[in-house]
């Protein structure tokens, strides 16, 4: 069976839940099939570990994540893999209000997922492709480190 669009929206909504409710690194360890799991970020050429993704989102009081479209690429049978390219909107809010707008992007995505015998789909490469921060992003309030 064909890895399909759907499916994989399905499993990057429940990864966005992980962020929008503050979900362990556990919880989204689970959701690689490679282990310690890494996210490359192309335009930096950096990769981080999910403990410094979670520490980076810890800064957010509140973050929406919206999937776009994407687009599947059947990759191989045995096993079955499927590349997945598309994009999310990202809009993160700090903690203080000081009237400043919050961080806005659309976040470039290429994944590598694989079925596994259950059916479950996991995350064999995660690579950010471009974040295009929106001209009212409060992109200078960032900590990086």
């Amino acid at each position: 069976m064909a890895i399909t669009v759907e499916e994989v929206l399905a499993l990057g909504e429940r990864w966005c839940d992980t962020l929008r409710e503050g979900g362990e690194i556990a919880t989204r360890e689970a959701f690689f099939l490679y282990h310690p799991a890494r996210i490359y970020v192309q335009e930096s050429g950096a990769s981080m570990t999910l403990e410094e993704h979670h520490a980076y989102h810890e800064q957010f009081a509140f973050q929406r994540l919206e999937l776009g479209d994407f687009v599947i690429a059947q990759l191989s049978a045995e096993p079955e893999r499927a590349r997945a390219i598309g994009s999310l909107y990202w809009e993160a809010h700090f903690p203080e209000e000081d009237g400043r707008p919050p961080l806005r992007a659309t976040v470039g995505e290429d994944w590598i997922v694989e079925r596994m015998p259950d059916g479950e789909l996991k995350f064999v490469l995660w690579l950010n492709t471009s974040h295009h921060f929106l001209p009212d992003s409060a992109v200078d309030r960032l900590k990086l480190d």
